[in-house]
């Protein structure tokens, strides 16, 4: 069996966060092991609250979880305040925690802010160097690096800035317009991971899915490549599979043990 911890907040509603992370990391084969950043008040309409977790409980989730049982890979997704960057930054290099994959989460999909603009920069500093790869989509990438990112091109140089700071990167391509792609940047190459706009309401959820996916592949497989395509194509699948659930925007579906989705290529 692997393990892999996810980091993150709670969707209320169930679609996002560390909700999306269990489902997705089940659902490939793998045992989720979870610490909680946040609680949010949620639904499909919005975030009407925020609660932060103490950053030292944040800590002491990890210290406990890790001790027991020791991951094979973690995402970490929302983290809202400096001092909450600070701990998981902390637990990550103490513990020497492999294969972390973070997911800027920075903006609701919905336009709230859920991390403090003066702690970007540190989570540039100090949480990025730590990571083996970082997933942000377009704005996140804008809010990282401080430049418009709407094209192609545009990804790249971004990709390129992130991957200044320490991390791999893939900036995930969903709100192109046209046909989407996720560009991989490991140093030396970009790749590209295309696929046909998906004409659907229902994605909440599929950031946290896509991380989670890529950390899961990375598990088994430990080939940011392959592992790339792989969540590429799995997220793609939850969204085609995505149903209602409220009065807004509806939510990804991430199905399939791993096993059938690498055979069948679903």
């Amino acid at each position: 069996m692997k393990y892999v911890l996810t980091i993150a907040g709670s969707d209320s509603c169930g679609g996002a966060g560390i909700q999306a992370d269990i489902k997705t990391i089940s659902g490939l084969g793998a045992h989720p092991l979870t610490v909680i950043t946040a609680l949010t008040a949620q639904n499909s309409l919005g975030i009407d609250a925020v609660h932060e977790i103490p950053a030292t409980f944040i800590s002491q989730q990890i210290k406990t979880t890790v001790g027991d049982v020791f991951p094979d890979a973690a995402k970490v997704g929302m983290l809202s305040s400096g001092e909450a960057i600070r701990a998981v930054a902390e637990m990550i290099k103490r513990f020497e925690l492999p294969l972390v994959v973070v997911d800027p989460v920075l903006r609701a999909s919905t336009g709230k802010s859920l991390l403090a603009p003066d702690a970007v920069s540190l989570l540039k500093e100090i949480l990025l160097p730590l990571s083996r790869v970082v997933t942000p989509n377009l704005d996140e990438a804008e809010m990282l690096t401080g430049k418009r990112v709407r094209n192609i091109k545009e990804m790249e140089e971004a990709a390129k800035y992130i991957r200044s700071l320490g991390p791999d990167v893939v900036v995930t391509g969903g709100h192109l317009i046209g046909e989407c792609v996720d560009l991989l940047y490991e140093g030396k190459a970009v790749y590209h991971f295309p696929g046909a706009k998906i004409d659907t309401e229902h994605v909440h959820g599929t950031g946290c899915v896509f991380s989670s996916a890529l950390a899961t592949f990375l598990a088994f497989e430990d080939d940011l490549i392959k592992a790339t395509e792989l969540a590429h194509d799995y997220t793609r699948q939850a969204i085609e599979r995505g149903y209602p659930c409220g009065k807004g925007a509806g939510v990804v579906r991430p199905y399939g043990y791993r096993k059938h989705f690498i055979t069948e290529g679903t």
